[in-house]
């Protein structure tokens, strides 16, 4: 991969990322994050008790109310590094408000020319 061809999918993986999931929690509206989470994504993340847990889209979406969104948030992403191989990429990103604060880490696909998130793990903190 040319370094020009190198940092134009860089640069689609961070638009995608900002105007679905990062505009995602913002309006906290599930038809966002369809638009790049690939249907068979899964999140990966320990629960209460520190073991494995592994959520899929459907439960994901269930914590979201584009009804009413809590406006007051301001909602910051900040990239910490998104690394691309032909069409294949990973992404870390801190995604946080003034309550939480999220460090996520996608493994991302590219099919049919979209880039998709196909995979996530999270902390929180």
């Amino acid at each position: 991969m040319s370094a020009e061809k190198y940092l134009e999918e860089k640069k689609q993986i961070k638009q995608a990322i900002m105007t679905y999931y990062h505009e995602g929690h913002v309006k906290e509206d599930p038809k966002l994050y369809e638009q790049i989470l690939h249907e068979k994504w899964k999140f990966f993340l320990h629960d209460e008790d520190g073991k494995l847990r592994v959520v899929d889209k459907i439960e994901h979406f269930s914590w979201y109310n584009p009804e009413n969104p809590d406006l007051s948030l301001n909602w910051k992403t900040t990239f910490k590094y998104v690394d691309v191989t032909d069409m294949i990429g990973s992404a870390k990103i801190v995604i946080e408000n003034q309550k939480v604060r999220y460090t996520d880490y996608f493994n991302l696909m590219k099919i049919e020319d979209t880039w998709w998130i196909v995979h996530k793990i999270s902390i929180a903190g």
